[in-house]
């Protein structure tokens, strides 16, 4: 809640996360959206604590409440408040990469080069499922043929390099499903894989989340994934949630002028040969030269002058269940 995550460089200071909040509940998928440099992988990255130096989380709460009773004695459903936890302490370790895990967006720099797949799977599931060597090698194994790996035993034995960007993408996703995590961290799972390599994951991920309550924050560009997968959307836009909803109400009926350019920038598939593709007006703004009041102002067709570039909206009900930051909602 309110996460503020800051790099402090010689040029100035990067408000990368500012002021995020959202929440993502057993059994149910929330998909963060937004173009690239709106924050979405640090905000990710913050929850497990392994935001790149010289970033640091600087303010806001991040609350995580167990699925099952725990081996340091905490009960089931008792909160923990990861910030508070030692940054390489065992709880937080056993914590990251065993209940929550997650598929990061480049494999290539997530796998360690000196070391086979095989071992690098087997070793997460060893320390954080206490398995013997045989049954950690046979479960990776397993979990490889389970997203796609041709000749998964074969490839146990291969490095990083000897694979291709899908291969490695198929590889970071079963090392992260091999612990049954409890959620699981989705930042552009499928960016390298083909389309019928996508729509089998895709599908691994809703049975996998039916049979085991599993949680999953889905991240990505693409809004007809997130229109299959989630069930709740949250919009962000320069470090901050802008609009966030149920998926049918947001497609439906966008609140938020963000919202709405990101919708209608989708292609058509009945649009006139060499029509020009809808776009987003403008470009973010350089992550040192924020707009003061409203961040999205200088690219707003809502732009109300005197308002929207002096304050910093809010987020307020538009609905039962959606929200957004918009002067257009306020006192509504």
């Amino acid at each position: 809640m309110d996460l503020e995550t800051h790099f402090v460089t010689d040029e100035g200071v990067v408000r990368a996360v500012d002021g995020a909040s959202f929440s993502v509940q057993p059994g149910r998928t929330l998909g963060l959206v937004g173009e690239s440099g709106c924050g979405k992988s640090v905000a990710a990255r913050s929850i497990l604590q392994i935001v790149d130096r010289p970033g640091r989380i600087v303010g806001g709460r991040i609350i995580y409440r167990p699925a099952r009773d725990r081996a340091d004695g905490r009960a089931n459903g008792s909160l923990i408040e990861l910030l508070q936890l030692p940054h390489n302490g065992n709880e937080l370790r056993a914590i990251r990469g065993g209940e929550i895990s997650m598929i990061f967006q480049e494999p290539m720099s997530s796998f360690s080069p000196v070391h086979t797949f095989g071992d690098q799977i087997i070793e997460t599931i060893r320390l954080h499922t206490g398995k013997s060597s045989k049954d950690a090698h046979r479960i990776a194994v397993e979990w490889l043929s389970h997203v796609g790996m041709p000749n998964p035993e074969r490839r146990m034995t291969e490095y990083p390099y000897q694979l291709s960007g899908g291969q490695r993408q198929r590889a970071m996703i079963a090392m992260a499903l091999s612990t049954n995590p409890k959620i699981l961290i989705a930042d552009e799972p499928t960016t390298a894989l083909d389309v019928t390599t996508q729509a089998q994951i895709l599908d691994l991920l809703r049975r996998l989340q039916r049979e085991t309550g599993m949680a999953i924050l889905f991240i990505t560009h693409d809004l007809g994934v997130i229109a299959e997968m989630a069930d709740h959307l949250a919009v962000m836009y320069l470090g901050k949630v802008v609009e966030e909803g149920p998926v049918e109400q947001i497609f439906e009926n966008p609140k938020h002028p963000y919202t709405r350019a990101l919708l209608a920038s989708i292609p058509n598939i009945n649009a006139k040969p060499r029509e020009r593709l809808p776009s987003i007006s403008g470009a973010i703004p350089h992550p040192y030269n924020r707009p003061n009041g409203c961040t999205f102002h200088p690219r707003c067709p809502s732009f109300i002058k005197g308002t929207c570039e002096v304050r910093s909206p809010v987020m307020v009900r538009t609905g039962s269940q959606q929200g957004a930051a918009c002067f257009l909602y306020e006192g509504a």
